[in-house]
């Protein structure tokens, strides 16, 4: 219940750390942290402070959309989190929290907290810095990571060194990620799953689930597409479980699909050199990089493919795919976290022999497309919308604050407030 004393009209102060600038928001993580910021800004007087690991994120111009009072920028050059992660791997912490360790960030950090009521930490990677903050920390953990190298682990069986770190970082991470509850005052999540991993059926009382959205402004439903023989894969290509997702499809399925006719795999999204190189040998895989606009890339795409097999929170590139309207066959992973059902709002398929037929299926019969279509828009536009998905986590975090700012505004001058966790 919020504080009878507490003023909702009042503006808090908050502090948003980030391990990476989040500009340009290019989507994934960073454009959930913006969509929540932005949210946020309707209420509260936002401070970012933003790690950057290369001199373009330094000196890149800042944003003029109004999100942000004030914007603080660290360098962490990367040999710095290379040396740091070592050391993580000698001193026992998660190699993912060593990584983004900065002196001089931390520094930073205790001079704006000062300042502010309340600290918003971008995942696990800032939330370190706040542990036991003298403010109410918010951290946005987004997924369970652990569940992630989990899977990673068991896909990719073996004794090499990739599979001893993951051994090593797995079990870290998740007694990492679950002690986190005893040291913040919220944990948001954006799947039951990936906090059921963590904390069991019964979720502690400061951990949220809050879903991931999708602007179904931006992304027009394509009602007059014209249907090519193209199967499109969106995704940034330097995540590994995209690359797994698309290498295994490329690989064990489209060959299959592409002896009943000229299919072709298009693969949209941000992708490095080294990678391009193993798609473009592959017959019928398309690569088109990074591009402007998703919806001009998949307008001659008659379906969406989410093939993967590791990873954790929801998958991005469905709700896109339903916000187009362009019919989906996923994974079982893939559908994790939404609550689209097979057959309604898309078809499930784990198999190369499923995701064949499903996919056939799709081409041959038009009008089942076109039901697949319109019913996963209507699903995204209900339950998916940002300002829909974000309010429960927005409402909290303005309660927090504000909480904060009148319990310091009721001490005598002099004494900081004591923060609970509990």
């Amino acid at each position: 219940m919020t504080n009878p004393k507490i003023n909702l009209l009042e503006r808090a102060k908050v502090l948003v750390l980030t391990p990476r600038f989040p500009y340009p928001v290019i989507g994934g993580d960073r454009l959930r942290i913006y969509e929540i910021c932005r949210a946020l800004a309707e209420h509260c007087d936002l401070t970012l402070l933003s790690l950057c690991e290369t001199d373009e994120e330094m000196k890149m111009a800042l944003p003029i959309d109004g999100i942000f009072v004030s914007i603080y920028r660290v360098f962490l050059p990367k040999w710095l989190s290379y040396l740091n992660t070592i050391l993580a791997f000698v001193t026992g912490k998660p190699l993912q929290v060593g990584y983004y360790k900065s002196d001089a960030f931390q520094n930073e950090l205790v001079q704006l907290m000062l300042n502010h009521d309340l600290v918003l930490a971008h995942l696990l990677r800032t939330g370190d810095y706040v542990r036991d903050a003298i403010i109410p920390s918010v951290v946005e953990m987004t997924d369970a990571i652990s569940m992630n190298y989990a899977r990673s682990k068991l896909l990719k069986k073996g004794s090499g060194f990739r599979s001893f770190i993951y051994s090593i970082e797995t079990n870290r991470l998740k007694d990492y990620e679950v002690s986190a509850a005893n040291h913040h005052s919220l944990l948001c999540f954006v799947s039951a799953i990936d906090a059921q991993y963590l904390y069991g059926q019964c979720l502690p009382k400061n951990v949220l689930v809050c879903g991931n959205g999708v602007d179904t402004k931006a992304l027009k439903f394509l009602s007059n597409k014209i249907r090519s023989k193209n199967i499109a894969f969106i995704g940034n290509m330097v995540s590994l479980q995209n690359q797994d997702a698309a290498l295994w499809f490329a690989r064990e399925v489209l060959p299959h699909i592409r002896t009943f006719g000229d299919f072709r795999f298009r693969i949209i999204g941000k992708i490095p050199n080294n990678i391009r190189v193993k798609f473009e040998v592959l017959p019928g895989v398309e690569v088109t990089g990074k591009v402007d606009s998703v919806a001009d890339v998949v307008t001659d795409c008659f379906v969406g493919v989410c093939p993967v097999r590791i990873g954790a929170g929801i998958q991005n590139k469905l709700l896109e795919y339903m916000a187009l309207g362009l019919p989906s066959v996923t994974t079982s992973i893939g559908l994790e976290g939404l609550g689209a059902t097979d057959c309604k709002e898309l078809y499930l398929a784990n198999s190369p022999l499923e995701f064949t037929e499903k996919i056939l299926h799709l081409w041959n019969d038009q009008q089942d497309a076109e039901r697949i279509a319109y019913n996963a828009r209507m699903y995204v536009e209900t339950h998916h919308a940002w300002e829909n998905a974000l309010s429960p986590l927005v409402m909290k975090v303005i309660t927090l604050a504000l909480e904060n700012k009148t319990r310091k505004a009721d001490l005598p001058i002099g004494n900081p407030p004591s923060i609970n966790h509990e």
